[in-house]
Order: C-alpha cells, then sequence, then structure tokens
C-alpha cells in the first residue's frame, strides 16, 4: 500500500490495488477484469495477463493477498477491533457495576468451542460465491463494474489520493470524508466481510484450491491439545476463516487460508509452522 502512495505521490505510477501501471504495463484487480470484461463484453487482452498471472501466482502460494497485501484487515485491527473493545470494555464495566458480586466473563481468546457433527459439511459456505456470482451478473446486466462502487479495497486507496491531493495540491473534496464513513459502515456492520463476504476473496478461494504448498502445519509434539491432553484451541480461534489445522474440523478450508500467520502468533507453546522463516 505504501508502494501505491508512493508512487502517486512522485509521479513514477498510477493507481490503487483496483488498477494501476507503470508506463506501458498495466494491471487490474482480478474481480474488477472480471467485471469490466462482462460489462463492455470485451475480454480485453492486456488486462487478461495480468488477470492470468494474478489467478497463477494464487494457485501457487495461496491466498497470501488477503493476509499481506489488502489493507483491509490491516484498517479492521487499527479501528473496527478497537471500537469492537471499547463496546466490550463498556459491557463489562456495566456488568460490574450492577451487582456486588465479581463476575467473571470467559474470553473469546480462553473460550474453547468444539465443533459438533455435520459443521464439516459448511465448509464450502456459498455465501461469498453467491455474491461473486451477484457481483458479475450485476456487472453485466448494468453495463458497468457496479461493486466497484462500494468495494472497501477501492474505497480505502480513494480515500489515500483523496488525501493526498488535499495535501499536495490543496484540494479538499468530499470524498475524504464520503470514502471512509462507507468503509466503517462496511466493516462495523458486516463483521464477517473477509471470510464470508468478499467477492474478491470468494474469487482467489477457487484459484487457492490448486495450492497444496505453504500451508501451516501443526508440530503435535509441542502442542498442547496433543502432547499434554489440554484443552487449547487458541489457533482456531485466532483464525478470522475458522480453520481448525489439527483436526480439520472447523468451518474453513485450508485452501482458505491467507498465511497471515494469527494462528502461530497466539499459539503458547509456538507448535503452529509455516513453511518459511
Amino acid at each position: 500500500m505504501s508502494i501505491i502512495v508512493i508512487g502517486a505521490a512522485g509521479s513514477t505510477g498510477m493507481g490503487s490495488l483496483s488498477a494501476f501501471g507503470v508506463e506501458d504495463i498495466s494491471a487490474i484487480c482480478p474481480l474488477g477484469y472480471l467485471e469490466a470484461a462482462l460489462a463492455g463484453r470485451d475480454v480485453i487482452p492486456q488486462l487478461l495477463v495480468s488477470f492470468l498471472v494474478v489467478a497463477g501466482l494464487t494457485a501457487l502460494l495461496g491466498r497470501i493477498f488477503c493476509g499481506w497485501v489488502c489493507p483491509i484487515p490491516l484498517v479492521r485491527k487499527l479501528l473496527i477491533n478497537k471500537i469492537d473493545e471499547g463496546q466490550t470494555d463498556g459491557e463489562n464495566n456495566s456488568d460490574r457495576n450492577s451487582s456486588t458480586q465479581p463476575v467473571f466473563k470467559e474470553s473469546e481468546a480462553t473460550r474453547v468451542t468444539y465443533p459438533q457433527a455435520g459443521n464439516d459439511l459448511r465448509k464450502s459456505s456459498p455465501t461469498g460465491l453467491i455474491i461473486l456470482g451477484v457481483t458479475l451478473g450485476s456487472s453485466a446486466i448494468c453495463g458497468f463494474p457496479v461493486f466497484c462502487l462500494i468495494c472497501p479495497i477501492g474505497l480505502v486507496f480513494a480515500t489515500l489520493f483523496a488525501l493526498l491531493r488535499l495535501i499536495r495540491f490543496n484540494e479538499p473534496t468530499m470524498d475524504i470524508i464520503v470514502f471512509p464513513v462507507i468503509v466503517i459502515i462496511e466493516l462495523v456492520f458486516l463483521k464477517k466481510w473477509c471470510s464470508k463476504l468478499c467477492p474478491v476473496g470468494a474469487l482467489l478461494s477457487i484459484f487457492s484450491r490448486f495450492n497444496h504448498s505453504l500451508a501451516p502445519t501443526v508440530d503435535r509434539s509441542r502442542c498442547l491439545e496433543e502432547a499434554h491432553n489440554t484443552k487449547c484451541q487458541l489457533c482456531r480461534s485466532a483464525c478470522s476463516f475458522d480453520i481448525d489445522l489439527k483436526n480439520g474440523l472447523g468451518m474453513g478450508d485450508i485452501s482458505t487460508c491467507t498465511k497471515c500467520r494469527e494462528c502461530a502468533d497466539n499459539c503458547p507453546v509456538q507448535a503452529i509452522r509455516f513453511p518459511w522463516r
């Protein structure tokens, strides 16, 4: 993200993750390409190359875009999670004030939840694919990329560029207010956006199903549950996609792993390994 902003500030490149270019090289978001192709009834060969490159990298490396490139997880961590923590603190203070007896609540980090029978059948939740289909269908019907108007990824970069115009050219616009408000509304009211609803993630998941490398593994000799018969599941509770690395009983499939390392960072005994240092 910083590279794109620096490129725009130094006039060495143009665009964002939605669409960018340097001199004669052009690239576009894979979902944006499909939307544009369906809207214009045109294959657009130059952009088809970038689409195939992204598809190939996702098939090779998995959904690393969602974990390491997409700005939405960072925005959620810096802003939305703080809002949630404030609400939780307020609820806890209210509970303490309403009773003279101390109330002990089990935190999300330590709560142990075991899947019931049949949960594994819901691993391939169709919600994201349905939204992906609606996104592509609306572009074909309306004749323009409809989803791009509300895509939080594009809105984050549009906000940055509006701020850049304000700093460099003293050109204040309503974009600097409207776009952040839309992003906050989307992330606050659609808490499962990244794991269940994002059509970009759903599209990348189709390609990531071919990825059989770079997946995290559990050292069962160190795992608290495996080696010490202690209920833990901190790794699963830390995963936004509810991937169960030990038994495969979570709601998420390993192909949806974004390599964000949240599971490894939250493991108290460092039992989770990725195939790189």
